[in-house]
């Protein structure tokens, strides 16, 4: 692996871990021990602790006092806490802006289905679109703190792609079906499509009476 630019140092070592660990190169449960991520990208202890304190905060990390961090396991209550907060986002911003999206959105959320084809093995990757597909949504509104919320969210949208499935289709036909919604204009029909997409209807939601 090449040496990483200082400039990002932090930012940079953040990525390749979180990326190790959407992978399944870092797998659940297995120590992170800094000195040996020091010494694999070629950087001191120092952005190593800094980047491991965010991703503990993300929720892909997991510390414990004296024996230090690991990979956390990812629970059925993670994955639905993640989908409740970004659907409510979504389905807020396409209220606010009652589900006229503009052209330029639509376009770009229409050109990221497109990049998802072939993604499906490259779990890292198809986090990156993912992320960058709903942050379509939820700029729409034109709202800086619904934006700044969202982006404080960080990789518990990881969180989400590593465990939550929606059925068997792909994330391709899954981001496509909300695309045409999207498409109609239809307020009512979009903020459906969003539920459907998270898969709020499931019986852990029914137990839990956490609905948007």
């Amino acid at each position: 692996m090449a040496k990483l630019n200082y400039r990002t140092l932090r930012q940079e070592v953040v990525d390749e871990i979180r990326q190790k660990i959407l992978t399944g190169e870092f797998k659940e449960g297995e120590r992170i021990k800094e000195n040996e991520i020091a010494t694999l990208f070629g950087v001191s202890r120092g952005p190593v602790r800094e980047a491991l304190r965010q991703i503990e905060q993300e929720g892909l990390v997991h510390y414990e006092r004296n024996v230090g961090c690991s990979v956390a396991a990812i629970t059925q209550k993670d994955v639905y806490e993640v989908c409740l907060l970004r659907a409510a986002l979504e389905v807020l911003s396409v209220k606010l802006c009652h589900g006229k999206i503009s052209k330029g959105t639509l376009d770009k959320m229409r050109e990221s289905v497109q990049r998802m084809k072939g993604m499906e093995t490259d779990l890292y990757a198809l986090t990156q679109e993912d992320k960058f597909f709903h942050n379509c949504l939820v700029e729409e509104a034109q709202v800086s703190r619904l934006k700044h919320t969202w982006w404080t969210m960080g990789s518990n949208h990881a969180v989400l792609l590593c465990a939550h499935q929606n059925g068997t289709k792909t994330h391709y036909d899954q981001h496509l079906e909300l695309l045409q919604c999207c498409e109609s204009g239809d307020t009512a029909k979009i903020v459906e499509a969003i539920k459907a997409h998270y898969n709020l209807k499931t019986d852990y939601v029914q137990r839990t009476q956490l609905q948007i």
